[in-house]
């Protein structure tokens, strides 16, 4: 079966919402009883201009696709060796699809999911020549599904649906993406933002975190956790997609470990059978003593469009509290948490305290605006402009722990703040030749900050006011791309994507911070997360053949240039000159104006084959990536620290771009009519081998040229790796659905282990002092120092591999398909078996992640067509975990029981 989708590529607040939706409920319900007498009296009378030459009828329909906008569920085997007819004119969707198919025995249905699915007409004399057993048409509808088309697709990719979504309300955008094989994220239940990790690799651009192909780039440095955060509205998505490992096409440019892509809603997702106005409004919030600190979560999106436009207006708020964790099998967090192995009663106490007491500081607010306006211009052209605004609460707390659970202390609170802005032209006519898109955009991130300072006395010297600090990236892109599809007859035939991108991202802190008396006696620059600008431009080329329904051939190459300016500081202890009587420091600030650059080409090569059978695949890739040092690792200066900490950040202008190799073996199945007529079985499992070298990671222990500082705990700069990383691992993705139950299986096994090695002179430059007689020194340069190498001192989440997890689904579906009942069950093997607070303070790459073993319960109820009742039970026997590749910097058990509901009307 294959898919073919046109990709998008305080109380006045809420009582704002409230009008809002019932604005939309007013709208909906008019435009619905309009929109009912127009099909009654004339039937569907949206059409759409059509001049498709006969041709094979698989690229006719793929033409279908790309005027239409729609989504079509078919078997290749359906359309092998058939031409469509002539269509011109104008059509409604429907009715092009009969004048194409002509007299070839073939029929269409929707399913639940709007996908327009195509099979054989039933009793047809001539459906033998399809070489298809003849399937029971209803089952073969509602088996449908929107994420069908990766398990035919010859790479690794994941696509999340919104049912997906909605079958586990998320808290945290995180939640969406914990049941996709070989994606992980860095989880800070306190900060909204997203970090996503794909197969190990993760921040600075590795992974291409995009929304609707708009970059988001934004960065705050801290202790490595995260670096780059994604602001994502679960309310506004649609879907997303997980593209694996290095891309030859759009998207792919500085990507090592791949492209997470969501999707907001279209007009179009709501515009389909003929109507002119659609939408959907959802209110949500927690029920009863489960609610958990779940409060309101809803959204409101109304779509009016005809054959010349179309406009999505969408608003959503999503509002939580403070959480109580689960407590059950909580010794799994180990024996050590807080001291709980000393016999005294206080420290085992203290566990059960904090498990027991409210999660602090987790409330935030989430709002979200969304607008879309399209018009549809002669010559099958398209222009659309979007705006996309959303809003999120965030903090930095800690437990309190002194013999006993003292509560939580509030460090910091942030308001993060996202725009994008958006223009998309697309220029589709019916020549294979032409498919042209083109994007130009501009993400505007901004986080402002309040620190609680430090609470010293301020005779100490040490005390520093509670002060603001404002975080800004500004990213603006342009995005071209023509797709051309060449027939060859009887020797298959072939796509080629040509196109290029370009990206820039400024980066603009500022702070009122005022640092302590002792800090004031050693100055530094604060440059944790320093100013600077980094431009990344690209051009690519991919060409993909296809033999028959057996082979699949694809080849890409790409250039990708950069460059990175701004002015790097520091502020260095310096040796004194040569010839003097006694040693003497200096504190001298350097400031130096910076241009680095460099090109790179890439290449990316994948093949697909069917051994003989349709309903399976074997496919291999080949690919190089590359990415350049973004601004914070270069210009990293500074103190992190408000205070007077002793630890220092040290630039490194000299860091040499990554460059990765990765290929991957894998096999995809899918097969309808296993054991019955009605069933489906799909599976998509493959193996990866990732390597990197040169990668840059933050280094503990190092020292700055010609200085008396020495190689110490407290010295840190970001440096390239000696050694090679490199990450392998399986992933398991299973399905099968028979109609009245379904059962899902995923699951990611990681291999391996890295070293991170670096010089401790990082940059070279080590003297050592000698004697010139009389009382006289000099200094000279120490080779043996130069060449010494430290490994393990690393600091950040690349320090090590993402724990093995995986899920299980069982579902069942009553009532003519109305009702969907379903328990999930969630597991990870961790990377350790204790929690150890005291390991937890020595080292940054804190990775002892326990194992764990969560139970969700969900269901759905579709009164009509119209309304659905949702109801989620996550977390069912109140486990007491953590997720793996949580941030350790701001430990939080995930919550516990939480029961949650939903009612959706879908207009």
């Amino acid at each position: 079966m294959n898919v073919t989708q046109r990709k998008a590529t305080p109380v006045t607040r809420r009582l704002a919402l409230a009008i809002h939706m019932g604005l939309f409920a007013l709208l909906a319900g008019e435009g619905l009883a309009f929109a009912d007498e127009r099909r009654n009296a004339a039937g569907q009378s949206r059409t759409t201009t059509f001049d498709i030459p006969a041709q094979p009828l698989q690229q006719a329909i793929e033409q279908f696709t790309r005027r239409t906008g729609l989504a079509l569920l078919y078997d290749n085997r359906l359309l092998s060796g058939l031409r469509s007819s002539v269509l011109k004119g104008n059509y409604s969707p429907e009715a092009a699809l009969d004048v194409l198919f002509g007299d070839h025995p073939l029929i269409h249905r929707r399913n639940e999911e709007g996908l327009i699915v195509l099979m054989p007409r039933p009793g047809a004399d001539d459906a033998g020549a399809l070489e298809l057993d003849m399937i029971d048409i209803n089952a073969e509808v509602d088996t449908a599904k929107a994420g069908d088309w990766v398990y035919q697709q010859p790479r690794g990719v994941s696509h999340i649906t919104r049912k997906m979504i909605d079958d586990r309300p998320p808290r945290h955008a995180a939640d969406m993406l914990e049941e996709t094989t070989g994606v992980y994220t860095a989880v800070n239940q306190r900060d909204p933002g997203l970090s996503v990790n794909i197969r190990g690799i993760q921040d600075y651009g590795r992974v291409n975190m995009n929304i609707d192909g708009m970059r988001q780039n934004f960065n705050v440095s801290g202790h490595q956790q995260r670096n780059g955060v994604i602001l994502v509205d679960p309310e506004m998505i649609a879907g997303i997609d997980i593209e694996k490992g290095t891309q030859a096409g759009q998207g792919g440019a500085g990507v090592l470990g791949g492209i997470a892509t969501f999707r907001t809603f279209d007009a179009r997702d709501f515009l389909q059978d003929g109507k002119d106005v659609g939408g959907r409004v959802r209110v949500g919030h927690g029920i009863g003593k489960l609610s958990n600190g779940t409060h309101f979560n809803g959204s409101g999106l109304l779509a009016i469009g005809d054959e010349r436009g179309d406009i999505l207006l969408g608003v959503s708020e999503r509002r939580f509290g403070d959480y109580k964790a689960g407590n059950n099998n909580d010794k799994r967090l180990g024996a050590k948490l807080f001291n709980r192995h000393f016999p005294e009663p206080r420290y085992k106490k203290a566990v059960q305290d904090w498990l027991a007491a409210d999660t602090e500081f987790m409330d935030g607010t989430t709002r979200s605006h969304l607008i879309k306006f399209g018009l549809n211009l002669p010559n099958h052209q398209r222009v659309q402009a979007s705006y996309l605004q959303t809003g999120a609460d965030g903090s930095t707390a800690g437990a309190e722990v002194q013999g006993g659970f003292k509560g939580y202390v509030l460090r910091a609170r942030d308001r993060m703040h996202a725009q994008n802005y958006a223009l998309d032209y697309s220029y589709q006519p019916d020549d294979p030749w032409v498919d042209f898109k083109a994007k130009s955009y501009v993400v505007n991130n901004t986080l402002d900050r309040w620190s609680a300072g430090r609470a010293a006395s301020k005779y100490s010297g040490n005390y520093v006011a509670p002060f603001d600090s404002q975080y800004n990236t500004v990213t603006w892109g342009l995005q071209a791309e023509n797709t051309a599809r060449i027939d060859h007859g009887a020797w298959g035939r072939s796509t080629w994507s040509a196109g290029g991108e370009f990206f820039k991202d400024s980066f603009e802190p500022k702070t009122d911070w005022k640092p302590s008396e002792n800090q004031s006696s050693t100055p530094v620059i604060i440059g944790a997360t320093p100013q600077g600008s980094r431009y990344m431009a690209s051009i690519f080329n991919k060409l993909t053949y296809e033999y028959g329904d057996w082979l699949t051939m694809d080849g890409g190459l790409r250039y990708d240039y950069y460059r990175t300016y701004g002015e790097l500081h520091a502020t260095l202890n310096q040796f004194p000159p040569n010839g003097i009587h006694k040693f003497i420091k200096r504190e001298v600030e350097h400031r130096y104006k910076v241009n680095l650059q460099e090109g790179h080409w890439s290449p990316n090569f994948g093949v697909g084959i069917k051994p003989g059978v349709d309903w399976a695949q074997v496919y291999g890739r080949w690919g190089k990536g590359w990415r350049p040092p973004s601004v914070t690792e270069a210009f990293m200066t500074g103190s992190p620290h408000v205070g007077s900490g002793s630890a220092l950040l040290f630039p490194n202008p000299a860091l040499k771009p990554e460059s990765s190799k990765n290929w991957e073996l894998g096999l995809n199945i899918f097969k309808e009519g296993v054991l019955f007529a009605n069933d489906r079985f799909a599976a998509k499992v493959s193996y990866f081998d990732s390597s990197i070298d040169d990668m840059m990671f933050m280094m503990i222990g190092v020292a700055p040229p010609r200085t008396d500082v020495h190689a110490s705990a407290t010295n840190l700069a970001n440096v390239n790796n000696l050694k090679q990383l490199r990450l392998r691992g399986v992933e398991y993705q299973l399905e099968y659905d028979i109609e009245r139950v379904y059962a899902g299986f995923t699951y990611t096994k990681m291999i391996g282990k890295n070293d991170f090695c670096g010089y401790d002179h990082y940059l070279g430059g080590a003297t050592k002092r000698r004697s010139k007689g009389k009382g006289l020194y000099e200094w000279a340069d120490d080779s043996r120092a130069n060449g010494m190498v430290s490994c393990g001192g690393i600091i950040g989440s690349m320090s090590y591999r993402p724990a093995d997890r995986g899920s299980v689904t069982i579902g069942s579906r009553w009532l003519d398909r109305s009702l969907d009942l379903g328990v999930r069950v969630r597991y990870s093997a961790g990377l350790g078996n204790d929690l150890d607070e005291n390991v937890r303070r020595e080292r940054f790459d804190f990775s002892a992640w326990p194992s764990y073993t969560a139970y969700d319960v969900y269901g759905s109820y579709k009164v009509n067509k119209q309304v659905e009742l949702m109801l989620a039970l996550e977390n069912a026997t109140n486990e007491a975990y953590i997720v793996p590749k949580g941030d350790f910097e701001n430990l939080a058990v995930a919550r516990g029981r939480t029961l949650t509901g939903t009612i959706q009307y879908t207009f």
